[in-house]
């Protein structure tokens, strides 16, 4: 199966609470209900094709990653080049 909604859903809480958010302040941000929120991340519910490119734009990752977790090439080098800022941003703390 290509496609695991409690995947799905750990991976929208993950990303959520990557920004430091609550289901009832992204539920809001939407405009969706926090039921429709709590059942999504539990992998109880999935959402429309719209609400799902809403929510790629919104946390800047691809529909890709959120429906089955594989990452695009832009942002794993996305991620790459966050990762190199970090080194050197610790290196430059040490010098």
């Amino acid at each position: 199966m290509y496609f695991d909604p409690e995947e799905y859903g750990k991976r929208l809480r993950e990303l959520r609470m990557a920004k430091g958010m609550t289901q009832a302040e992204l539920a809001d941000t939407l405009n969706i209900s926090l039921d429709h929120i709590r059942k999504m991340e539990r992998g109880l519910r999935t959402c429309s094709i719209d609400l799902l490119v809403e929510l790629a734009v919104f946390f800047d990752v691809s529909t890709d990653y959120l429906l089955t977790g594989k990452i695009s090439d832009r942002a794993a080098e996305r991620e790459k080049i966050l990762t190199v800022i970090a080194e050197l941003s610790e290196l430059a703390k040490s010098l």
